[in-house]
């Protein structure tokens, strides 16, 4: 896959072995406590005895919840750097665009649900103003433009007329699809995430006017077997 744009992330501090574990413990605890709870009914006495660590430890690495979650949202971006652009996209790999909209909408809910306390959270902060996103909103421009890079591969399967907006469209209808869907608002869709994953990726193809299949993909990747 094409390299994504780097999104901001806050300077790496340098910690040692056992500060960088206690501070991992903080983040996976907040990332639950966080789901459990949202931002604002999270109190940071649940994050510590949640991680089995002291209030002490946690006022010595952050200043208080909102820089928690901060530094949670740099491991989310960290994680979304490694998962994109070590994802190839390319018609070699996929052989079909329903293939490689599948494999998007697969990686894309996964990396949801392993950040998905620090989503909920941010995304009661963004309620009323987007830009309480932060740098995460450069994430969904990023794998547009990735989309956009591969599309050319796919020529024979898409109408001539086809506009470059369109990739944009299908990758807002994936991650806002995954994204409420783990979240817990999109009750109607299949539980099983391969299930998801097609019907998902069938309307990103309606959206590109795609001539092909779209029964299963057509390889086996991340462990999920072609169905």
């Amino acid at each position: 896959m094409t390299q994504t744009n780097q999104t901001t992330l806050a300077p790496k501090r340098k910690l040692s072995k056992r500060g960088a574990e206690t501070e991992q413990k903080f983040l996976d605890a907040a990332n639950e406590v966080f789901w459990a709870n949202g931002f604002a009914g999270s109190k940071i006495s649940q994050i510590v005895a949640s991680g089995g660590l002291s209030v002490g430890s946690f006022y010595h690495r952050f200043a208080d919840k909102t820089e928690l979650l901060g530094r949670a949202t740099d491991r989310l971006l960290d994680d979304f750097h490694k998962t994109y652009d070590s994802m190839d996209l390319s018609r070699t790999t996929n052989g079909d665009a329903f293939t490689m909209l599948y494999r998007l909408t697969y990686s894309g809910r996964r990396l949801i649900a392993r950040h998905r306390g620090v989503y909920r959270a941010t995304a009661e902060l963004a309620q009323n103003d987007f830009s309480g996103f932060g740098p995460m909103q450069a994430i969904g421009p990023a794998v547009v433009e990735a989309v956009r890079d591969v599309l050319p591969e796919y020529a024979d399967q898409l109408p001539d007329n086809h506009k470059t907006a369109d990739a944009a469209y299908a990758v807002q209808l994936i991650t806002m699809t995954a994204l409420q869907t783990e979240l817990g608002m999109g009750p109607l869709y299949p539980k099983d995430p391969g299930a998801f994953c097609r019907v998902i990726a069938r309307a990103a193809c309606g959206v590109l006017r795609y001539s092909g299949q779209t029964e299963a993909p057509v390889v086996t990747f991340d462990g999920e077997q072609s169905q």
